[in-house]
């Protein structure tokens, strides 16, 4: 397992504050919060835990009003602001029921609600906490019935500074148990000064979560469309070069990471940057998938549009996105 010269829970850096879990009020969201707050307790970090309500998603009355200037009855009235405020104290209450129970387990969990666009009110609350990640299940339905992958958490893991660790509630479930538990943290990297910059929150995560590392480039080769085949088949085959040159790269980064005490494998893969990465996943389970949202793979660049998003949907495996600043 990989060891590293940051004792578990003290000494953390990159990934120090509290942990924000939006949820909302869903069992398949809330259904992360046992496996977060396994990170969070040997992190030694507190939860922050936050619902969203969101006005566009409120069923109003029939007749509810805006504001008291809109009615001329407001003795009467039902004014929107008070149904938002009701949905937000019930949401809160709910969230205090769970901080108890996990402080009965150890772990120590602010509670907040708030009113309004769910992305936004996200990323304002953790830049006022001070949260140095945030987690968030990639399935579940918030109070306007959007899915959690949608706009909010895309917008989220364009935008947030902290860094975003996506999970699907059935693998969140299967990590709470012993024999289930992750092994390996895959890192994809393409040489790129942006993509290195993953590289700090990797070791952090590998020590807190004893995590073994496996350092991943993918090599890809196209020609123009222009070209026939022939004339393709008598260019000179740079393939094996770049393997060359990959493998003299990741080695170079796997002998820092060891030189920190961590347990780290490298590999080469061939082929699109995405689909490649997809089925290493795929063959090698129990993975946390960690990467930044920029960076050059190939002859390519990649993105959050199509790498990291790619993943995130893909794979099944937890990802953490670390957006470079």
């Amino acid at each position: 397992m990989a060891r590293s010269e940051i004792d578990q829970g003290a000494g953390l850096k990159y990934l120090s504050g509290p942990i924000l879990v939006p949820l909302d009020r869903s069992e398949v969201t809330e259904g992360i919060v046992p496996w977060v707050s396994q990170i969070a307790r040997k992190a030694n970090a507190p939860l922050v835990l936050l619902t969203v309500v969101d006005p566009d998603g409120i069923d109003y009355p029939s007749g509810a009003q805006v504001s008291p200037q809109s009615s001329t009855r407001e003795d009467r009235a039902i004014f929107r602001h008070q149904i938002e405020e009701n949905a937000r104290v019930h949401a809160l209450d709910a969230l205090k029921a769970m901080a108890t129970r996990l402080k009965d387990d150890g772990v120590s969990a602010e509670v907040k609600s708030t009113v309004g666009n769910p992305a936004e009110q996200i990323l304002r609350v953790s830049e006022d906490e001070g949260c140095g990640l945030i987690a968030m299940s990639t399935h579940g339905r918030n109070f306007i019935g959007r899915s959690i992958l949608g706009s909010v958490t895309d917008k989220v893991l364009h935008s947030s500074r902290a860094p975003v660790l996506t999970v699907t509630p059935d693998r969140a479930k299967a990590y709470q148990g012993e024999g289930e538990a992750l092994t390996t943290i895959v890192t994809p990297l393409d040489g790129s000064e942006l993509a290195e910059r993953v590289l700090p929150y990797v070791e952090e995560m590998a020590s807190i979560l004893s995590l073994e590392v496996l350092l991943v480039r993918v090599v890809r080769i196209e020609y123009p469309s222009y070209y026939y085949t022939e004339v393709a088949a008598r260019l000179p085959d740079f393939s094996e070069d770049m393997v060359r040159e990959a493998e003299r790269y990741l080695k170079g980064v796997s002998n820092t990471l060891q030189d920190k005490g961590l347990t780290v494998e490298t590999r080469v893969l061939r082929g699109a940057t995405a689909s490649a990465l997809l089925n290493l996943a795929r063959e090698t389970p129990r993975n946390l998938i960690a990467m930044t949202t920029h960076g050059r793979s190939g002859l390519n660049r990649w993105m959050m549009g199509s790498v990291a998003e790619a993943l995130i949907r893909g794979s099944g495996d937890p990802v953490l996105v670390v957006r470079p600043h």
